[in-house]
């Protein structure tokens, strides 16, 4: 997950992808889950997906009133992300572009994590 976290601060959105069944790996780690091979290199996805579930976040350390939802991007993999939109502007199936959000961790802590936005037609 390091480099994950690395490749998200260069604003990259990177996982490692299966050398030997050609499966992309998320969340990443060392080896693939499908076939067990470790043969893995990483890759950066196109950023664009369909939105597949949402809702708002009532209370958190640092995303309380925050739209979160899981996104099936193009690549195949679901993840769990902040949706830059508040609920009543999305829907299931909508689709959504990769983008980068800074996240105050408090004192002069913050980290890159990635984030979706609704795709207006």
């Amino acid at each position: 997950m390091e480099r994950f976290f690395e490749e998200l601060g260069r604003r990259r959105f990177m996982v490692p992808r299966c050398v030997e069944c050609g499966k992309y790996i998320y969340p990443p780690r060392d080896f693939c889950p499908f076939c067990n091979s470790r043969r893995t290199e990483w890759v950066e996805v196109e950023g664009e997906g369909t939105l597949y579930a949402f809702t708002t976040n009532p209370e958190g350390l640092h995303f309380a009133g925050k739209t979160v939802g899981i996104v099936e991007l193009k690549e195949g993999f679901k993840v769990f992300s902040l949706i830059n939109a508040s609920i009543d502007e999305l829907e299931v199936g909508q689709p959504v572009k990769l983008e980068f959000t800074e996240v105050d961790l408090g004192g002069e802590r913050k980290i890159i994590l990635h984030s979706f936005t609704p795709i207006q037609k």
